[in-house]
């Protein structure tokens, strides 16, 4: 005997574009609603109940901040299918979703990124009377927790990467000499430059006080620690006669400060 078809009540589709101009020209939204009819119609041979659209709404908001996404929230019930295209026209990261997966179980939809996962539903409604080897074969829950799973893995990575631009990023305006942030470090003044329309605060090296980082990364090489460094610096430099081990670890410790460790 077949197992009955599972209920279906309404199937929404929900789009979304981050700037007025995309709003304006319709085709990302456009392409977006034609990607998620097609695969309701190829899925369950009918058409999208109703599409919520956010235009010019930007993903950085939660959910909860976007009028579309709230409304859906707002008239979603048991038994409804929800269609993205995908996880970042839905969700504002993966992080954001592993939040919103479990009250949509608990709600009872199924959600569909179509673009991303296909027919592979992200989320599927939590059933009492699935358990033991009833649930243990049902190949749509046992897919749906491994994308869950390939997700929780992305956020991990997604998190090193946004870690690993933002460190790059830093990097990369220490080496032209601006500064990222805070006081000027041990050597530098700060100068403000104008760069089209933003404000950046160049490095500029201040001749002495290089005199003594020079000192500082030279001792380093040889392998002293900072106490015997912070003792030479008062030795050779005695201006800087104030220079206490810590201050040298902060020095030595100090990240994108744009100054070579040489010469």
């Amino acid at each position: 005997m077949k197992e009955p078809k599972k209920q279906i009540n309404n199937i929404y589709g929900y789009v979304r574009v981050s700037t007025v101009q995309q709003a304006k020209d319709g085709s990302s939204l456009e392409d977006q609603q034609k990607k998620i009819e097609a695969f309701v119609e190829a899925k369950y041979n009918r058409s999208v109940d109703k599409f919520f659209i956010d235009a010019g709404v930007s993903g950085a908001k939660p959910l909860t901040e976007r009028p579309a996404s709230r409304e859906l929230t707002d008239v979603m019930d048991r038994h409804d299918v929800i269609v993205a295209t995908k996880l970042d026209r839905f969700a504002r990261s993966v992080k954001e979703m592993l939040n919103i997966i479990p009250i949509l179980e608990e709600t009872g939809i199924t959600l569909y990124f179509c673009e991303l996962f296909g027919d592979m539903p992200v989320v599927m409604p939590k059933d009492p009377d699935e358990v033991g080897l009833k649930k243990k074969f049902n190949m749509a829950r046992q897919m749906s927790e491994m994308v869950i799973s390939m997700m929780a893995s992305f956020a991990e990575m997604e998190k090193e990467m946004i870690l690993e631009r933002t460190s790059n990023g830093k990097m990369a305006w220490a080496e032209k000499g601006y500064s990222i942030g805070g006081e000027a470090p041990f050597g530098f003044s700060k100068e403000y430059e104008e760069i089209g329309s933003r404000r950046h605060t160049k490095l500029i090296p201040l001749p002495e006080e290089q005199e003594v980082l020079k000192t500082i990364f030279a001792l380093k090489k040889r392998g002293l620690g900072w106490r015997r460094i912070a003792k030479q610096v008062q030795s050779l430099h005695p201006d800087y006669s104030y220079f206490t081990p810590h201050k040298v670890g902060k020095i030595l410790n100090r990240k994108f400060q744009g100054l070579p460790e040489t010469s």
